[in-house]
């Protein structure tokens, strides 16, 4: 038996555990085992890859896959939308019968589940608090009882799983404690879910401000670059994004929106269409996924960077990481955003869907010196986010459990 290098053996589990993905969660869960493997034993529980395989045991991070999945022809079988969403009950359940399975393998002081998919519902079940040794930790990046209010009924369907709202109101209720990047988000989960205050920390989320710095841009002589990072649906504000844009290059010309990310849905068709009708789509790039190594240059071209979420976000990676290449930052009020950008002190917040607002500030953005706000946002990320700053602060954490 391996001998604890803090005394303590910790587990995390999480289907979503991915190195370097470009995403809240897999982030998260990626950069937390690299801060806690010098202290302590850590061991990931998550899904069987040879992408996780073959990194993590090169990290010496103990790795046990599953794979639960349903079968495809599950899936096409199910052609009506509310068979979808049961489906995805279900698999989430197998895939929460496969976690307990793989956590009895493990002698573990501390478990960390992610509150997504409800992950921790059969392992607590089946161990209940007057019964296990084991603490258990629940991360809460944004639990689909408050997100799913911000979709509308057609955007649901199809992953609206069954019972989702029961299964994360027991693991709340029942796991020892539970951690939220946000003071917002924990508000939201001692409202939603009737939680005592004292069970819930507020630890930010972890930025790589090593790989996410000023840099200079590719070409000094561009035209003022907006820029989008994230997915391109409606939910994440993207027409009233392009609506602001097009308002806005109708008076500054010389200028450029690029979106980076997966476009999904019928978004991407309104906004081409919106674009084509003010003849603006030659100044719109859309450029696809693009890695986590080269995301910093996308920043260091851009005058300014927009998050222009409509629903819940407990962090914003992309307001944070725009924040470590010094860039000014334009984002809705939303969820824990305003947090990220100490309540609006280090950028600008324009309240969600309110496209004259934003346009109104790309505007002050472009006529104004903001390389003041810019750098102060810059050491804010640094001193909030960084690995410096936050490991001792997560070690200490979970080595106090």
């Amino acid at each position: 038996m391996v001998i604890s290098k803090g005394g303590i053996k910790f587990a995390l589990v999480s289907r979503w555990a991915f190195p370097y993905h470009q995403g809240g969660i897999p982030m998260h869960n990626y950069f937390l085992l690299e801060l806690l493997k010098d202290e302590m034993d850590v061991a990931l529980i998550s899904s069987q890859n040879e992408q996780n395989d073959s990194y993590y045991s090169k990290r010496h991070i103990t790795f046990n896959g599953i794979s639960a999945n349903l079968p495809l022809v599950y899936w096409r079988m199910a052609k009506k939308k509310f068979l979808q969403n049961g489906l995805r009950s279900l698999q989430d359940w197998r895939i929460s019968l496969a976690m307990a399975k793989a956590i009895k393998s493990q002698s573990t002081n501390v478990i960390e589940f992610m509150d997504i998919h409800s992950e921790g519902y059969a392992y607590l079940r089946q161990n209940p608090r007057r019964n296990r040794k084991t603490k258990v930790i629940i991360r809460s990046h944004t639990p689909w009882g408050l997100l799913r209010s911000y979709y509308s009924n057609e955007e649901r369907q199809g992953f609206d799983g069954w019972w989702s709202f029961n299964r994360e109101n027991y693991c709340f209720r029942t796991c020892d404690a539970i951690t939220t990047p946000s003071q917002d988000l924990k508000n939201n989960l001692i409202k939603l879910y009737n939680l005592p205050e004292e069970k819930i920390t507020v630890i930010p989320n972890i930025v790589d401000t090593n790989h996410f710095m000023p840099m200079p841009r590719m070409k000094d002589d561009q035209p003022f670059t907006i820029l989008h990072v994230g997915r391109f649906e409606r939910a994440k504000g993207v027409i009233t994004l392009v609506k602001a844009f097009i308002e806005f290059a109708k008076i500054y010309t010389k200028c450029k929106l690029i979106n980076v990310g997966q476009t999904r849905g019928s978004s991407y068709e309104q906004c081409h269409e919106l674009l084509k009708s003010a003849h603006m789509i030659e100044k719109v790039k859309f450029t696809g996924f693009v890695s986590y190594e080269n995301l910093p240059l996308c920043y260091a071209d851009a005058d300014v960077v927009i998050v222009a979420s409509e629903i819940y976000e407990s962090f914003s990676y992309t307001v944070a990481q725009a924040m470590a290449c010094g860039k000014p930052v334009i984002a809705s009020r939303i969820g824990g955003i305003p947090e990220t950008l100490d309540f609006g002190r280090l950028g600008f917040l324009f309240e969600p869907g309110d496209q004259n607002s934003l346009m109104d500030m790309l505007s002050y953005v472009y006529n104004n010196k903001v390389k003041d706000i810019s750098k102060r946002a810059h050491d804010y990320a640094v001193n909030k986010f960084s690995f410096e700053k936050l490991g001792t602060i997560y070690n200490n954490y979970y080595l106090c459990q």
